[in-house]
């Protein structure tokens, strides 16, 4: 389990840890933002025609054999929770 900013910076001992606490959430909220950000803008999804069964959730199969791929966005973006973050 990941600690807390407080449970952090107690387990190193450090004194006045409150407003630390803030600016270690505050930073860590931005940088799994834009973590996500780039791991969608970077994201590739390749696929076989004939095998969808481990991305069926990103898939549409057209009666003339094509595949269509779509990455949600928001799947991504949203996937890690920035409450989290304590």
């Amino acid at each position: 389990m990941i600690p807390t900013a407080k449970e952090f910076l107690e387990s190193k001992h450090i004194e006045g840890s409150e407003p630390r606490c803030k600016a270690m959430i505050e930073f860590a909220r931005l940088h799994v933002t834009e973590t996500l950000k780039q791991a969608f803008l970077n994201s590739e999804m390749m696929i076989s025609e004939n095998d969808i069964s481990k991305t069926r959730s990103f898939t549409d199969i057209y009666d003339d054999g094509c595949v269509t791929i779509t990455v949600s966005k928001d799947s991504i973006l949203n996937s890690y929770s920035l409450d989290l973050i304590k």
